[in-house]
């Protein structure tokens, strides 16, 4: 049985950004312009028209990491705006795992509400259901290289007695996120301290570069996943 370092883990995760930035701009650019779209979008409109929003979205994630997971488990660089079955797989197998992890997280949410003593049994039991999604999604890389075979089940039997490693993971990306978005906070609010408007717009332009940039790195983080647990490879 293989042991994670989640530190590791991170660490080969984010080299791969750095080291191939070049190819990560070329797979999100084409997108920037429909992801502004549904940033504003997201904005004016009411929740129905946010749904399809959404699941706009989550087609194009799921493109940027087909094909930036792609390039670096098959040194292919895919077409721009790639849309195929593997993508539509993609969003599709991450409809789903967004769904099974939403009920059990709403019902705990709902106990930690209610019954406020019960808080102290919910948050663990969150974090484990989190830590259940990240060995589930080792199945992502799998689907971007087009096996139909490996399926979730395949994807939490290879990460067999590393649930606290791959929270330790999620820790480490959501520190990541967190950080990023405090950091674009913090610039919206001083040039906002100059003009209102300017600051909004500063903000608006970060957390929308931002998206892109968490989706290149979670789909890096899978494939180091994929690459540790499934390929057998070393950090």
């Amino acid at each position: 049985m293989r042991k994670l370092s989640p530190t590791k883990a991170m660490s080969h995760a984010l080299n791969s950004v750095w080291t191939f930035r070049q190819a990560a701009v070329r797979i999100a650019l084409p997108w920037l312009p429909v992801l502004l779209l549904c940033g504003l979008a997201n904005i004016y409109f009411a929740p129905p028209v946010q749904t399809a929003i959404f699941l706009i979205s989550l087609i194009v994630n799921s493109s940027m990491s087909v094909s930036w997971q792609r390039f670096i488990l098959r040194d292919e660089m895919s077409r721009p705006m790639r849309l195929d079955g593997c993508v539509l797989s993609y969003a599709l197998s991450s409809f789903l795992l967004i769904m099974l992890a939403t009920i059990p997280v709403a019902l705990l949410l709902a106990i930690m509400i209610l019954a406020a003593p019960a808080a102290v049994l919910a948050l663990p039991a969150i974090v484990l259901v989190a830590g259940a999604i990240v060995r589930l999604s080792i199945k992502f890389p799998a689907i971007a290289l087009g096996d139909r075979t490996f399926r979730f089940s395949d994807a939490w039997s290879a990460s067999k007695g590393n649930m606290w490693q791959c929270i330790g993971v999620l820790m480490l990306e959501l520190a990541i996120v967190l950080g990023g978005l405090l950091a674009a906070g913090l610039l919206s609010s001083a040039l906002g301290q100059i003009d209102g408007t300017l600051g909004l717009l500063a903000g608006f332009a970060a957390s929308f570069l931002l998206q892109p940039f968490f989706t290149i790195l979670n789909a890096s983080i899978l494939t180091s996943l994929y690459g540790f647990f499934v390929e057998h490879r070393d950090f």
